[in-house]
C-alpha cells in the first residue's frame, strides 16, 4: 500500500506543475472573471486538437505515398 501511495503522490506532483495550469489558476483567482479564462483554455484545447488531427492526416497521407 505504501508503494501505491508514493506513486500517486509523485504522479500528482509531476502533473500539477504545468506553467499554463498555474497561470490559469492565478488569473481565475485574481480577476474573478472565469468566462474569459475558460474561453481561452477551451480555444487553446481546440487548437491543440486541430493541430494533432492535421498532423495525423499528414502522416497518413505521406505514408500512403511511400
Amino acid at each position: 500500500m505504501e508503494a501505491v501511495l508514493i506513486s500517486f503522490v509523485v504522479v500528482a506532483l509531476a502533473e500539477f506543475g504545468d506553467k499554463t495550469q498555474l497561470f490559469a489558476i492565478v488569473l481565475a483567482s485574481r480577476f474573478r472573471r472565469p468566462v474569459p479564462i475558460i474561453a481561452g483554455i477551451l480555444s487553446a484545447t481546440v487548437a491543440n486538437h486541430l493541430a494533432a488531427a492535421a498532423g495525423e492526416i499528414g502522416r497518413a497521407s505521406s505514408r500512403e505515398r511511400v
